[in-house]
């Protein structure tokens, strides 16, 4: 995935659902702009769950959802 379609994603007003699926089959929903963090080369994703933060490689994401 290219890291300028995850900025994209991240930054853009108003906010609005997207999805990820990895490499290895896992699946990240980001429903809300405060489920996502990144650092400012967007190299990295981290998805905030209820109970859980995963760091995600954006060389292993292979599709995202628009919601």
């Amino acid at each position: 995935m290219k890291v300028s379609e995850i900025k994209g994603l991240v930054e853009r007003h108003p906010f609005r659902p997207f999805a990820v699926r990895l490499n290895n089959g896992a699946q990240y929903t980001f429903k809300d702009a405060r489920d996502v963090g990144a650092p400012k080369d967007y190299r990295l994703l981290i998805y905030f769950g209820k109970s859980e933060a995963v760091r995600i490689d954006t060389d292993s994401i292979v599709e995202i959802f628009e919601r």
